[in-house]
């Protein structure tokens, strides 16, 4: 356990600093399962986030239960993720409305690959290091999301309305889940929202452990009860409370009563 923790660690991304003020407040947290506690196995979800020039990016990736490999797949799916995204918008072109979509297409083959090198690395198949994935980019006028798995995207406008950006996908049968590096190719679920019809407020990006918690199901639409007051508490506080909170919240009792699984949670408001 210890080992993989370090092996975690080493692999989040080393982003450089931010040079100016952002219009984003964002707070994330991970937290490993009841059921993972008592297996005496670490949380095998991982989350990333970076703010440049006014652009959001967000990754966040679960680790599949049956994979050997799963808290190393998911991290070097977010590592390689944001830091895909991040060398487009500062070294290439900055990503926009116009090329975003193209850019996310480009971010998960970057990442299906490098799970398949560190894989042969190992002496591994990909599917030892399988996981979902989800990422994010933002700006002030516009949002996309890229989603393999489950997981989901909520938005939030200036209403208060609520939003799915992206849903769970599956394969053939309803209780499969697609993953990352169990096939060569596989279709990219990329969305995105218009403005001005939905003025952007806030964005929450989960992985499957609040799923039953989040999402109304089979409709899959966003859970209000779940949503409104959360939204409406984060508004109010500074991103050092925020990630206090999200912390409590999600080791709460009565979030742990409705799920065992490994559970992450980011939240980005627009100032």
């Amino acid at each position: 356990m210890k080992l993989l923790s370090l092996i975690r660690r080493a692999l989040r991304p080393q982003l450089p600093p931010a040079v100016e003020k952002t219009c984003w407040k964002i707070a994330d947290c991970s937290l490993p399962g009841t059921a993972h506690l008592r297996r005496g196995r670490i949380c095998e979800d991982a989350v990333g986030r970076f703010v440049r020039d006014g652009l959001l990016g967000i990754a966040v990736s679960d680790g599949a239960g049956s994979a050997p490999q799963a808290a190393l797949g998911s991290a070097l799916a977010v590592r390689t993720a944001l830091l895909t995204l991040l060398n487009h918008h500062l070294e290439i072109c900055p990503i926009t409305a116009d090329n975003a979509a193209q850019v996310l297409a480009s971010t998960f083959s970057q990442t299906v690959n490098t799970l398949c090198d560190r894989a042969a690395e190992m002496g591994a198949e990909p599917r030892d290091l399988a996981c979902t994935l989800i990422v994010v980019v933002a700006s002030a006028n516009f949002v996309f999301a890229a989603q393999v798995g489950d997981g989901a995207v909520v938005l939030q406008n200036d209403d208060g309305n609520l939003a799915c950006l992206t849903k769970p996908t599956n394969g053939e049968f309803a209780n499969e889940t697609i993953l990352m590096g169990c096939a060569p190719t596989m279709d990219v679920q990329i969305r995105s929202f218009g403005f001005p019809e939905f003025p952007l407020k806030s964005i929450a990006v989960f992985t499957d452990g609040l799923q039953r918690l989040a999402l109304r199901m089979p409709p899959c639409e966003p859970h209000e009860p779940f949503f409104q007051p959360l939204f409406e508490r984060l508004q109010c506080l500074t991103v050092p409370e925020m990630e206090n909170f999200l912390q409590e919240f999600l080791d709460s009792s009565r979030v742990n009563a409705r799920t065992d699984d490994d559970k992450t949670l980011v939240t980005a408001q627009i100032q």
